[in-house]
């Protein structure tokens, strides 16, 4: 390579070569350096900047958000909290915000507080709220907000009320946001006994026009003079059964999923079965075979039977709902 520096020098920091290389060095011992440090150089550990916690928060007392049912009132409640040891003001807004699952018809939730040293609920007519807090040195101060789900809301549908505090040097504000969200009810529906099917099919008629109003309907075949509807509001409901032959009202309060849970499953049950009967065995191995009732198991909902047409008599344990009475003996009852 010529020394014309208008060459292009390759591994050389400039296009100019040493007139008089030097001669090659041994090699030096393998040092494990990391790639950025310079040898010989001692290293300082990383320095890891813990974040210091706010003299400010705001946290929820207990949940940020809520599930609630159309016409219920609850309550939701912050604690705001200083740890500066001065005294101090700290600018709090207040924002409530309303969104539905169905853009513009939405109810709107009426929202009250409790503002800071108030012994009474005002309404947030405004939706934005305002206020300077005065704080003592490592002092709390609560936070209360009683929200309405309206009558007329609809699933989905939610209020948030968003928190802003900012102390009187700070130039970051702490936030947090408290919300109820609508949810559906479990309700119970009076009948007429041996009707229960005649009103669910009426109502049902007229959930199909207003789908919003009643979700899903429930007959219990061991409930008599009673329908369960799982819907938005009581009075959405109570308005939808108006005039249904057979229908008495609704019951008052809502029916939890817990209470309806057992009305779902199927039960086995031996009651009117005797000892010394004739059934018919509908399911099993032997099943169209005909036999008679030797014992009844009341706890364990069994029933032990001996095949009539077998050569040898021998026990058979059957489920109560795995036979069918053709005709009473004239033993005892089970039980």
């Amino acid at each position: 390579m010529s020394g014309n520096p208008n060459d292009e020098g390759i591994g050389l920091l400039t296009g100019e070569e040493s007139a008089h290389p030097s001669a090659p060095k041994s090699p030096a011992p393998a040092v494990s350096t990391p790639s950025a440090v310079v040898v010989g150089t001692p290293t300082a550990a990383p320095v890891v900047k813990k974040e210091i916690p706010g003299l400010l928060t705001l946290k929820a007392a207990d949940d940020t958000v809520r599930e609630v049912t159309a016409g219920t009132i609850t309550t939701l409640s912050a604690v705001m909290s200083s740890a500066h040891t001065e005294s101090g003001t700290v600018h709090l807004s207040v924002e409530v915000v309303y969104t539905s699952t169905y853009p513009g018809e939405g109810a709107e939730w009426p929202v009250q507080w409790l503002p800071p040293g108030k012994r009474s609920f005002s309404e947030l007519v405004k939706r934005h709220e305002k206020t300077n807090v005065p704080m003592a040195p490592t002092a709390a101060v609560p936070l209360a907000f009683q929200i309405t789900a309206p009558v007329g809301v609809r699933y989905g549908d939610r209020v948030e009320i968003r928190l802003s505090a900012l102390w009187d040097d700070d130039t970051k504000p702490v936030t947090l946001t408290l919300g109820c969200a609508a949810r559906q009810a479990v309700l119970a529906i009076k009948s007429a006994r041996g009707y229960e099917t005649e009103v669910a099919d009426t109502l049902l008629a007229r959930a199909e026009e207003k789908p919003d109003v009643v979700f899903a309907l429930l007959v219990p075949s061991g409930l008599r003079g009673y329908v369960f509807a799982e819907g938005m509001s009581f009075e959405g409901v109570r308005e939808m059964l108006h005039g249904i032959r057979k229908a008495r009202g609704l019951v008052a309060g809502e029916t939890t999923l817990k209470e309806v849970e057992p009305l779902l499953l199927p039960r086995i049950t031996v009651e009117g079965f005797v000892e010394g009967a004739i059934v018919e065995l509908i399911a099993g191995p032997f099943k169209g075979e005909k036999a008679r009732v030797k014992k009844i198991d009341q706890a364990k909902e069994e029933i032990t039977v001996e095949l009539i047409e077998a050569v040898v008599p021998i026990p058979v344990t059957v489920r109560g709902d795995h036979v069918r009475m053709l005709e009473k003996g004239g033993g005892k009852s089970g039980g």
